[in-house]
């Protein structure tokens, strides 16, 4: 279980850490220092079960803390300390009122009154616990959820159910409730696929969702595993949100975020295999970790020609967002073309879906304000420069060096999707490819992609 503790000065709070250490040594206390991002915190540092805050801060608008971490977390039992004057101006109506999850521990303190406040929280915890219950649904009213993308959360605001026959489904992770990613694991070990939630509360979901990475965009990340995380959360709330509703003006933002952050990253790293084997230690990539991917393999062999323009950059990264955007099953990112006899496994429908999938990908890339020409990148993002891709058929020699850099970055993630981790799978994708692709346009990409890895 852990704690969020929001402190004051120095001495007080190693006050509350040796006592919290001494009494309660199950609980992680996780301190907010003064230049981290309370959103980022509460989004990438947690789970959080209970919210620790010294209101004797006079930096803090507890109110205003109290507001944002109930919207942000759900419902959590707080245990606010300070002294009675600080009670007097910190605390509302409304935080006194609600007795059942939130705790004052007055300064000075009293280690019997600590001890109660902390095990109260601690109580409430325990009693939210998940109950299983089974209901019964129409599946025309649940949305699905791939069981690996629960691995970008650690919460849900809404319940989520399995399927146990075609009507009934038994709630599994319940709304704000915290879940481990082992729980996650049991589920895959079982051979469970997919998850539910209600199609309405998905719509929500979403929506809170975008709106909440726009502000996390707003503020300032401090290393790099996180910004990986936020770029899959991005590209995984970015598909969604074209698939259930269109483009939006939110989606359109936070996109040129996308880019902006993706580019600043990929400046800041030497080790593209080493953010690549984060994406892929899980195995069977989805299509958010594809879409990652392959925007930082595209920016890398920018970066690597000495192509510089935004504009560029925009293209491909946005490209690389909506490559695979209207299709339905992640196992297709393993599929390159549509001679591949691997294609035939998949259904009617999505043996159909996929070799259309280029046209719909581009016209969804002219619903975005502020690009030009992704739509020909996406529709030419399956050829081959022999002339055996698709829908065309066009070869090296048709083919712009802007559109031979997004295949090669789109061929060389798929290759990865399917190989086997080892240490030497980047060198060997690298010769298979260049066998294949060291001609024309495509010369000059493939030097600077082969460039990405030879540290």
């Amino acid at each position: 279980m852990k704690a969020l503790f929001i402190g004051h000065s120095p001495e007080e709070d190693k006050n509350i850490i040796r006592m919290m250490g001494n009494n309660f040594p199950k609980i992680q206390l996780v301190k907010l220092n003064e230049n981290s991002d309370l959103l980022d915190t509460l989004m990438t540092d947690g789970p959080f079960s209970i919210i620790i805050i010294n209101i004797d801060n006079k930096n803090l608008f507890v109110s205003e803390l109290y507001q944002q971490i109930n919207e942000t977390l759900g419902t959590r039992p707080f245990v606010f300390i300070g002294t009675p004057n600080s009670v007097k101006s910190q605390i509302t109506m409304e935080m006194l009122q609600n007795q059942q999850t939130n705790n004052l521990v007055e300064l000075p303190f009293v280690l019997d009154e600590f001890k109660k406040a902390l095990n109260n929280a601690i109580d409430w915890v325990k009693k939210e616990e998940f109950e299983e219950s089974i209901l019964e649904f129409s599946r025309e009213d649940l949305h699905p959820m791939r069981l690996k993308n629960f691995y970008l959360f650690d919460q849900l605001p809404y319940d989520v159910y399995i399927e146990l026959t075609s009507t009934k489904f038994g709630k599994v992770i319940a709304k704000d409730k915290f879940y481990t990613h082992q729980l996650i694991q049991n589920y895959s070990k079982k051979g469970i696929k997919y998850l539910y939630l209600r199609k309405d509360e998905h719509l929500k979901f979403l929506d809170t969702s975008i709106k909440n990475l726009l502000k996390i965009y707003s503020g300032k990340l401090s290393d790099r595993k996180k910004y990986l995380t936020l770029h899959l959360k991005t590209a995984y709330f970015f598909h969604q949100f074209i698939k259930a509703a269109s483009v939006s003006d939110e989606i359109n933002k936070i996109t040129h975020h996308f880019i902006d952050s993706v580019s600043s990253l990929m400046r800041s790293s030497d080790n593209l295999n080493e953010l690549l084997d984060s994406i892929t230690e899980s195995g069977n990539m989805t299509f958010a970790e594809q879409s990652v991917g392959t925007a930082y393999v595209c920016e890398k062999i920018l970066h690597n020609m000495g192509w510089t323009a935004d504009m560029t950059r925009g293209k491909l990264i946005l490209a690389s967002l909506l490559q695979d955007v209207t299709l339905q099953n992640d196992d297709l990112i393993k599929i390159r073309s549509i001679n591949d006899p691997n294609l035939k496994m998949f259904t009617e429908e999505e043996q159909e879906d996929f070799k259309l999938h280029p046209q719909k990908a581009a016209h969804q890339a002219t619903l975005f304000t502020g690009f030009s020409d992704v739509d020909f990148i996406l529709i030419e993002q399956h050829e081959h420069p022999t002339g055996d891709g698709f829908p065309k058929g066009l070869n090296s020699s048709g083919l712009t060096t802007i559109s031979c850099i997004f295949i090669l970055a789109n061929n060389f993630i798929s290759r990865l999707a399917v190989t086997s981790k080892s240490g030497s799978q980047y060198k060997e994708i690298i010769t298979n490819m260049k066998r294949v692709y060291n001609v024309g346009n495509f010369k000059e990409p493939l030097k600077a992609l082969e460039k990405c890895f030879k540290k």
